[in-house]
């Protein structure tokens, strides 16, 4: 697994979180594929995403919005 993307978002409790978007790479052929394997906190928390920039801490409920407009 590797570490695609990070993205910044602001918690509905008003603090601000650390979004680790993690791929797994593969090929095929002639083409370089990744596969999405988990969205989660900093700290390896996990996350439901709900909408695009949008998403759900698990153990807690609280909700992220990210602030990058390219956020899964």
């Amino acid at each position: 697994m590797l570490l695609k993307h990070l993205y910044h978002a602001r918690g509905s409790d008003g603090n601000d979180y650390e979004i680790h978007v993690y791929v797994e790479p593969a090929s095929r052929k002639n083409a370089y594929i990744e596969r999405i394997a988990k969205v989660c906190l900093a700290d390896g928390g996990a996350l439901r995403v709900l909408s695009r920039r949008h998403y759900q801490v698990v153990a807690t409920g609280v909700t992220l919005e990210a602030s990058d407009p390219e956020a899964i």
